[in-house]
């Protein structure tokens, strides 16, 4: 039998596929290089080309649902951008890019001069998507011919997110997180991975609890007796699009939209804060860095445009943290709670989430014999 990986993290790409497109000026050679079920990212071999110490090459990303560009004025499906990278130096900047709608139709686009783009070449990320492009376009250059990226069906997977509640290896997620695993694994901020069993979960309430036989250096604090209130600021951490992004925890900023839920429902409340796949089961912290509610849920902005006529723009859910403190009380879980405390800085509260989150991948197959 072969032993399981001890990186669960990689389950969510896809095999890498090539496809072929000819065009009047050229010919491009797509290879599929990630793939979520919102995003797919491409590669054209063909485009690949060293310029003195530098390469280019030429990135497409599509998404399954209509995005708003920076500046809001334009709705786009898919972009294409060309790269320049330094491949000793693993820095990497946008040459140009261009943004296209549903049917293909070129919206908007830009480019940099020599000058601009060599000043805004930045390091890649150890683990991110642009390391994996650069690595694999500097070997291209070379002329190498690197195998696809290292990818598992993504069928077989799903990663999300999970809040340390106690520091003897107590992780709390999202029910639909850890649903049908066949394995479960969790890593930490210092990047330590290890495997987890299901403790309980409570399925109208999307909450679950883990177990990890090791310790955390540090838990998360439930914010207790202080009512939800709409414009407060919350902080989100997870990891969304981790096979685009990488696996690093991600933070994004928002406020309370709203205290109930869909409907009205009582156990859930509404924040601004963007979130994608990949967050769910991550926290949700008022401004002292207590947790206030868990990521369980996001509009469907698709079928809202489908059916509305409107896209609506970050409208995400959160389950309660009184119902999580709940559950934990009926999993006999030893966790820590505090009334609201003293207000901190946004990069506080960042550091404070990102300690006490851990990275769910679930395995929903068992591996292969070999």
């Amino acid at each position: 039998m072969r032993r399981p990986a001890a990186l669960l993290v990689y389950l969510l790409l896809l095999p890498a596929a090539v496809a072929l497109a000819d065009t009047a000026a050229t010919k491009t050679v797509w290879q599929l290089f990630a793939s979520s079920s919102s995003t797919k990212v491409y590669l054209d071999r063909a485009s690949v080309r060293e310029d003195g110490e530098y390469v280019h090459f030429r990135m497409r990303i599509e998404h399954a649902q209509p995005r708003t560009s920076r500046n809001r004025r334009h709705t786009y499906k898919s972009s294409e951008s060309e790269l320049a990278g330094d491949c000793a130096a693993r820095k990497l900047a946008i040459v140009s890019a261009a943004l296209f709608d549903d049917a293909g139709a070129r919206l908007t686009e830009s480019e940099r001069t020599p000058e601009r783009w060599r000043n805004a070449l930045n390091p890649v990320g150890a683990d991110s998507l642009q390391a994996r492009l650069l690595t694999h376009a500097c070997a291209l250059a070379r002329g190498e011919n690197p195998p696809p990226p290292a990818a598992r069906a993504a069928a077989s997977a799903r990663i999300g997110a999970g809040v340390i509640a106690s520091a003897d290896g107590l992780v709390l997620t999202n029910h639909h997180v850890v649903q049908d695993c066949a394995q479960i694994g969790v890593r930490d901020a210092e990047e330590k991975s290890a495997k987890a069993t299901l403790v309980g979960t409570d399925a109208a309430n999307d909450l679950a609890l883990i177990k990890v036989e090791r310790r955390f250096a540090r838990a998360a604090s439930f914010r207790r007796g202080t009512p939800l209130q709409a414009g407060e600021s919350v902080t989100v951490v997870g990891f969304p699009l981790a096979a685009l992004l990488g696996f690093e925890p991600n933070v994004a900023f928002g406020y309370v939209s709203a205290v109930g839920g869909l409907r009205g429902d009582a156990t859930r409340f509404q924040i601004s804060a963007p979130i994608h796949k990949g967050n769910s089961g991550g926290p949700i912290l008022d401004q002292s860095g207590q947790v206030i509610g868990i990521v369980t849920s996001k509009l469907d902005a698709l079928a809202v445009q489908k059916q509305m006529g409107d896209l609506p723009q970050n409208i995400s859910f959160g389950v309660k943290g009184e119902v999580a403190q709940a559950f934990l009380e009926t999993q006999s879980a030893a966790f820590r709670s505090a009334p609201g405390g003293e207000k901190l800085e946004n990069t506080e509260v960042a550091a404070i989430g990102r300690e006490v989150t851990v990275l769910v991948a679930c395995r929903r197959s068992a591996p292969a014999a070999r």
